[in-house]
């Protein structure tokens, strides 16, 4: 019987953890949608720790991926978003239309922070510096 009441409260703990996650999740989500608005992206995905932008861009350059990043994915960040916001995510995806050709940024939230203390001359260099090219 012990296990049995044992078990129940870890369960419990376990979809109560799920559901705050998700609720995370959401508020991500919606933050994004806002924050990237100028872009029109076609699809804004978070899986798992990745977050992948696809633009409407037929072929990605830097041009496109410096400002989505440092003025469109960290801006709340520097806004006041809750710390759940970026949480878990270690890698951005911002691909093209096609979801084919494009860079992965390696950070998340702590990179976004780092970005919004950079003088503008640096923050390209930033950016690059943690960025890979992805073409599928």
């Amino acid at each position: 019987m012990r296990n049995l009441v044992t078990g129940s409260i870890i369960i419990g703990l376990l979809l109560v953890g799920w559901q705050i996650a998700a609720v995370a999740d959401s508020d991500t989500q919606e933050r994004l949608q806002v924050a990237l608005d100028p872009w029109n992206p076609h699809e804004i995905r978070l899986t798992g720790n990745q977050l992948t932008v696809i633009t409407r861009e037929r072929r990605m350059t830097d041009q496109v991926l410096r400002p989505l990043i440092s003025t469109g994915v960290c801006m709340p960040v520097f806004t006041g978003a809750p710390d759940s916001y970026l949480s878990g995510i270690d890698e951005i995806a911002v691909l093209n239309i096609h979801g084919r050709q494009g860079y992965i940024f390696s950070g998340g939230r702590s990179e976004c922070q780092e970005i919004g203390g950079l003088p503008m001359n640096d923050l390209e260099m930033y950016i690059l510096s943690r960025t890979r090219m992805h073409t599928n």
